[in-house]
């Protein structure tokens, strides 16, 4: 992780919560954190959440799966929006949300039975740094589970540009490919890779729709007629992207030999 400014505002995390749902920060909300895991057995695993954002996967990680979770963001508001979640919900005992600084991960060596993302890894520079530092804190045998937004093996055109300045977060963006040839260099094992571009490109078309119809009245009344002109602005590039495959959301899985 990298030097950075806090780039969630409350405007942008409650557009974002109208649209993916209460405490989640990226699409799908739990069905995607369940696409994610799959089959693997959480029960009292402890899982170490990257990017935890307001805490709404921590929570379901916790409460659906049975895990453990330390939650990890470096932005002080979203760590304390998520540590409020936790305490609502009763489960302090369970899920530690923790604000840390761009860098090594905060963790012992070989103390985390897995490793978890959704669409947050993208704002890391370092991949390479950063999946080390993932194969360093997991115990032999560990797993990696994650799913982020990536991009074309081509240059970003002028529809992707655009897309960044709507969007107004700082992005490193890599391939599917890059993600697996980083595992791999880093040391993991049983690496997996999946597009799911066609998948998300339904979604993203069906949420602009209800941005134009069931959910205007909505967002008019929680943003501002202002915001909600820029964010069906931004969610209209969005699905360009999409169409065009500039934009290819993933899901990535890996093992530590041991």
């Amino acid at each position: 992780m990298d030097g950075h400014e806090d780039e969630y505002d409350d405007t942008l995390i409650a557009f974002l919560e109208l649209i993916w749902g209460e405490g989640f920060l990226s699409p799908g909300g739990p069905e995607a954190v369940r696409a994610i895991v799959g089959d693997i057995d959480l029960t009292d695993k402890l899982v170490l959440d990257i990017g935890c954002g307001i805490g709404g996967i921590d929570l379901m990680l916790g409460r659906e799966f049975g895990a453990r979770v330390i939650g990890l963001d470096i932005e002080a508001d979203l760590v304390r929006r998520a540590r409020a979640r936790v305490e609502r919900a009763g489960l302090g005992n369970r899920i530690d949300c923790r604000l840390t600084e761009p860098g090594p991960l905060p963790l012992e060596d070989a103390s985390v039975d897995v490793v978890f993302g959704k669409d947050s890894w993208i704002h890391i520079a370092d991949k390479e740094g950063f999946f080390a530092e993932v194969f360093r804190v997991l115990k032999p045998g560990g797993r990696l589970i994650a799913g982020d937004w990536t991009r074309s093996d081509k240059p970003y055109g002028r529809d992707m540009e655009y897309f960044f300045e709507l969007e107004g977060l700082t992005y490193h963006m890599a391939t599917l490919e890059e993600y697996g040839r980083r595992l791999d260099a880093a040391g993991f094992v049983d690496i997996v890779l999946e597009d799911i571009t066609a998948d998300y490109k339904v979604q993203a078309h069906r949420e602009l729709a209800d941005m134009n119809g069931p959910l205007k009245e909505r967002m008019v009344a929680q943003l501002g007629a202002e915001s909600h002109t820029h964010y069906v602005e931004n969610w209209r590039q969005l699905c360009v992207v999409l169409d065009t495959g500039e934009l290819r959301p993933g899901r990535f899985g890996a093992r530590k030999p041991g």
